[in-house]
């Protein structure tokens, strides 16, 4: 028996209405299938031409520029590693390996530093190996601090910069982190804990 009633297919029309009211990269989001010449023309010119929002200004003036806070001014980087609370391992880390007294003068300091959960995650007989091996812990720490102070505006526009040990290490933007600052294989999560002699960038992960 056929059906009395006659049925629209509003499909075709409902997509070239939402094609009309988002505009031509519509049609490379949706599929091409309804996408005429005109419409790809214009498209990929859209596409050419787009150049992504700058992000610098989000994260203030840079290293030099920086005036250091009130409450930073009578607070080194080990104070501030020290009062945060969720660096404990790097902290012990850091007085174990006597590297303590070094970021606690006067020179500046940039430090990137994972967090207990960080170390947690890392294996155990890894984390032991490195925490036991004075030798093994310090390099393991001097990957971990640059000299010299480098807010998140310094670095989304460096590509590498030399560690404490003088190592050369890659920073900057990756595509890896979907466009945020990544350090030696970790993404930088937290930035510019700031301290009278330095900053402390927090990373996702320990860097290798």
């Amino acid at each position: 028996m056929s059906d009395p009633v006659k049925r629209t297919n509003y499909g075709p029309i409902a997509f070239f209405g939402l094609a009309m009211a988002l505009g031509p990269l519509a049609a490379l989001s949706f599929g091409t299938r309804y996408a005429d010449e005109e419409t790809w023309e214009r498209a990929n010119a859209g596409l050419e031409s787009y150049e992504p929002a700058k992000p610098l200004a989000e994260y203030g003036p840079s290293g030099e520029n920086l005036a250091i806070p009130e409450y930073a001014k009578n607070k080194n980087v080990m104070d501030l590693l020290a009062s945060a609370g969720v660096f404990q391992t790097f902290e012990q880390a850091v007085r174990a390996a006597g590297l303590d007294s070094k970021l606690a003068d006067s020179s500046g300091y940039t430090l990137f530093v994972p967090s207990d959960e960080a170390f947690a995650h890392m294996p155990e007989e890894e984390r032991n190996a490195i925490l036991t091996d004075p030798k093994a812990l310090a390099t393991f720490l001097d990957s971990h601090v640059i000299p010299g102070r480098y807010t998140a505006t310094d670095l989304i526009n460096m590509r590498e910069a030399q560690t404490l040990a003088g190592a050369s290490i890659d920073v900057g933007p990756s595509t890896r982190y979907n466009g945020h600052v990544g350090i030696g294989g970790a993404e930088v999560i937290k930035t510019d804990l700031l301290a009278s002699n330095g900053i402390v960038h927090v990373v996702d992960r320990v860097i290798r």
